[in-house]
């Protein structure tokens, strides 16, 4: 039976319609980040949970299409991090309900992590990556295809808070809207699974966004419908 399809509220009042299981089976099937041995989607949630460690950094750099360098992570690395410690590993970015999210302050959580993580030398790009690799199930991926498939946009050459409060606002949209598709997207998890692509929701969702950016070269665009409104 076909699967519905996602239907994305863009920051820029568009609309996206994707039809997300053609798009996430093809991205977890061929994309470096998640085949094979090492690969990121299989590091996802098994690092150490409390710390960076310079083999996350490596991971990065490996299977992402991050070129970050050491020297930059050297301010978190390998030190106690008060700010990850606070954040629940089983914190799910979309299926927490309004109340749970609310009690576990789940946007200050969000923005103390994107704070911490976007800095000199860490835009927000590879602090998502990191941020996900950390925790899977809190943070999507935002580097610029994704942001831009949202309908917002984020300055390599703003300041730094400004950065961190652009992707505090874009994951916020991200949980809205995957709250809007959570039927989909659960059904959609479910077939994955099936196909052994264990994945988290905002993981899926996050690859089916990256894909259906023109500059992805996916060949997939009968199953993408951008809207103006």
């Amino acid at each position: 039976m076909s699967l519905d399809p996602l239907v994305i509220a863009r920051l820029d009042g568009g609309r996206l319609v994707l039809h997300a299981e053609g798009l996430a089976s093809h991205f977890f099937a061929v994309d470096p980040s998640s085949v094979g041995v090492g690969a990121y989607d299989s590091l996802a949630g098994r690092t150490s949970p409390e710390r960076i460690e310079l083999r996350d950094v490596v991971a990065l750099n490996t299977t992402m299409r991050a070129r970050t360098p050491h020297v930059a992570w050297e301010p978190l690395l390998d030190r106690r991090l008060e700010w990850l410690e606070a954040i629940p590993t089983d914190l799910d970015l979309i299926t927490a309900s309004p109340d749970e999210w609310s009690r576990l302050r789940g946007d200050a959580l969000v923005e103390a992590g994107l704070s911490a993580c976007v800095g000199r030398g860490r835009g927000v790009s590879v602090a998502t990556k990191m941020l996900h690799l950390k925790r899977p199930r809190l943070f999507p991926v935002l580097d610029s295809f994704v942001a831009q498939m949202l309908g917002g946009t984020i300055a390599d050459d703003a300041p730094v808070a400004v950065r961190a409060a652009r992707a505090t606002e874009l994951t916020t949209h991200v949980r809205d809207e995957g709250r809007r598709n959570l039927v989909v997207l659960l059904e959609l998890q479910r077939r994955l699974e099936h196909e052994r692509f264990a994945r988290s929701l905002v993981r899926i969702l996050d690859a089916a966004l990256w894909l259906s950016h023109p500059a992805a070269g996916s060949g997939l665009g009968r199953l993408i419908e951008v809207k103006r409104v």
